[in-house]
């Protein structure tokens, strides 16, 4: 509580000191703000290129956002949670485009896209932009790489680049290229990485009374390779990718009478193989017959995950999806305005004794959006129409929905605005909550579907204030989310099923998701050097309607972030995080205690010539070696979170 009351007073204390004279506060441009994601503002954040640690899974680079925490199975699988809702109800995409892979069926697969050579990370908070992808109460993640490009590259360069930490004696070495020949782009980038059992901070796990130091299973080491043709021209632009994910990552949690067995047996390692083949086309069309211009993709994609069992057998998952988007641009002089059509279909055969069963998905919709400066204020609305269909021998699952979101952004004055928005939204159910039936390894229970599962449907309202004052910028957002049919795993407490692992149903409540942000942001000068001082809060609260707890909600956090922007291109950065117990947790699991978490990092670019430059980044976390967990994690009793790491990422690029 004390700390929670100093936040608040630094807060407010901070708009109305300033040492010495004030700067503007940082403005980024995002390709959100150009409708190339989603035509919706509300709210955005970015993460540049400088704060992306590719050794780390992207629900941990993103994590430091308020309002978003990490679902991790270690260090080589994290998924996004945003605002308390994770799954597919958060969309991850790469340039704009949905990657087609395992995660959204279940939280221990990861998420096949590549950050080592991303240009930027947007993140939209909640169900604003619905317009785009189906579904979205959480938001949506974007992995911005450039591999196909609308417009000529303008950091033509070759990079090599490695990066180490110390904490999994981790490395992974990158290539890339950004090249322009006449009206082409060329893109091509390679990158390996490589990371042994980290280290844990002491205290973090004992098993059968033993301290552990380092955890099993918790390596990773993967591959991946992009290559990327654009052709340029007056009338628009076309491009053709090409990606190959490949890669092993080990399963960290198992349970104890497993353990005892396989001493017994003899050592088996836990772990999965993973390999994914992405072809995507796309393109734009301008002065179109029918539209001011047309946008259009086409992606093809197949993965599979191997999951390999204690006893030495494994299971195989399989995703082989194609997708087709075409995108109208109907501006005229009042308003912007965007027709949205798209089609997907996955096939999904899976090995016997899979716990999901070979499967097929169709998804069909049409979304509509528009955009006016009504009466100096900005309004935006979309509605979207969806029909989703999931199969199986046997059993049939089909759903047709209506989405709507509408946001307005008022001015008062020229320091003070707000912003409301309200979506009503459906999310169809996915295979693993229709049609699960069998042992699940990485969550160690026997999972089952129910066909008759109805669509959730969220009743989102999001109100936010911005106010500059001194230079400085407060916001404030609160936000309430009425969930019906909310689905996830509820645990039996009985053992039935298959006689050894733990009995899952997935199962649906009626619940309420509320919560708020608040942050500011303030620079000054500080003795002649450039400050940008970050301080935010976020707190969320999810109950069901029988007054029991939502699973795997986040604890409340308090961040305090200083940079300092030294002589030329030097950059120096701390962060510190407070990570609230969370007491208000369902049946399912445990309290989870408070933690600090302190972070630094040196940044430099040094021009070695003028055609080659020397970019270094040297960073250290959980400095502080206190035990971490993330309450959001389906393991966190099993995997604590990483102990102190000391790290760089150093890279020289040539300049054409």
């Amino acid at each position: 509580m004390f700390l929670k009351r100093l936040f608040y007073v630094l807060i407010i204390t901070s708009t109305t000191f300033v040492q010495a004279d004030d700067l503007t506060p940082l403005e980024v441009e995002s390709s959100l703000l150009s409708n190339t994601v989603g035509e919706s503002k509300y709210p955005l954040a970015i993460i540049g290129s400088t704060d992306i640690n590719s050794t780390q899974s992207i629900g941990t680079i993103i994590k430091r956002i308020p309002g978003i925490s990490n679902s991790d199975y270690g260090a080589a699988v994290g998924q996004p949670v945003i605002r308390g809702l994770g799954g597919n109800r958060v969309k991850v995409l790469s340039d704009n485009d949905n990657v087609n892979d395992l995660s959204h069926i279940s939280a221990d697969h990861p998420n096949m896209v590549n950050t080592s050579n991303a240009s930027h990370i947007e993140v939209i908070k909640g169900p604003a932009s619905i317009f785009n992808y189906g579904g979205t109460t959480g938001g949506i993640v974007n992995v911005i790489t450039g591999s196909i490009t609308d417009q000529a590259y303008s950091d033509e360069m070759i990079r090599l680049s490695r990066t180490y930490d110390t904490v999994s004696e981790g490395y992974s070495n990158n290539i890339l290229m950004k090249r322009n020949i006449g009206d082409l782009s060329v893109y091509f980038s390679h990158n390996k990485r490589d990371h042994f059992n980290y280290d844990m901070s002491e205290g973090s796990l004992f098993e059968e009374g033993a301290e552990k130091h380092t955890l099993a299973n918790s390596d990773f080491a993967d591959k991946n390779l992009t290559a990327g043709l654009s052709l340029i021209k007056d009338w628009g632009f076309i491009g053709f990718s090409v990606e190959d994910n490949k890669g092993t990552y080990g399963i960290p949690y198992h349970a104890e009478e497993e353990e005892e067995e396989e001493e017994e047996e003899g050592e088996h390692r836990i772990y999965s193989t993973h390999k994914t083949d992405n072809y995507k086309v796309k393109g734009r069309i301008d002065n179109f017959a029918i539209a001011n211009s047309v946008d259009f993709s086409f992606n093809n994609s197949n993965s599979s995950i191997k999951e390999h069992e204690e006893d030495g057998s494994f299971k195989v998952l399989n995703n082989n999806s194609t997708a087709l988007n075409l995108k109208f641009n109907l501006d005229n002089e009042y308003m912007n305005r965007r027709l949205l059509v798209s089609y997907s279909n996955a096939k999904s055969p899976m090995s016997s004794g899979a716990y999901i069963p070979t499967s097929e998905s169709y998804d069909k919709s049409v979304a509509y959006f528009m955009n006016s400066d009504y009466l100096g204020n900005d309004v935006d609305v979309a509605i979207r129409y969806d029909n989703n269909e999931r199969l199986t021998a046997g059993k049939n699952y089909e759903d047709s929905a209506i989405s709507f979101s509408a946001n307005s952004i008022f001015s008062i004055t020229d320091n003070l605005k707000y912003s409301v928005g309200y979506s009503h939204v459906s999310r169809s159910p996915n295979m693993a909550e229709l049609f699960a039936d069998g042992k699940h390894g990485p969550t160690n229970r026997y999972e089952k579907g129910d066909s008759n599962l109805k669509r959730e449907i969220s009743r989102n309202i999001d109100l936010g204030i911005d106010y500059k004052l001194n230079n400085a910028l407060i916001s404030f957002d609160i936000y309430r989310n009425n969930t019906n049919n909310y689905i996830y795993l509820r645990d039996l407490g009985t053992t039935n099923y298959d006689g050894d692992h733990q009995d899952a149903n997935w199962s649906q409540k009626d619940g309420v998701i509320q919560g708020y942000e608040i942050s500011l942001e303030k620079s000054f000068l500080f003795g002649g050097t450039d400050v940008l001082l970050m301080m935010s809060r976020d707190d969320i609260s999810a109950t069901f309607d029988d007054n029991t707890y939502f699973p795997r909600i986040p604890s409340a956090s308090n961040m305090i972030d200083i940079t300092v922007f030294g002589e030329k291109n030097r950059i120096y950065s701390l962060n510190l995080t407070h990570f609230e117990k969370q007491s208000d947790f369902s049946s399912i699991e445990t309290k989870t205690n408070s933690h600090l978490d302190l972070s630094v990092k040196y940044s430099d670019k040094i021009a070695l010539s003028n055609l080659y430059d020397l970019n270094i980044n040297l960073f250290a976390s959980n400095l502080l070696e206190q035990t971490r967990r993330n309450h959001a994690s389906f393991v966190k009793a099993h995997v604590p979170l990483p102990g102190a790491s000391f790290g760089f990422d150093v890279s020289v690029d040539y300049k054409f």
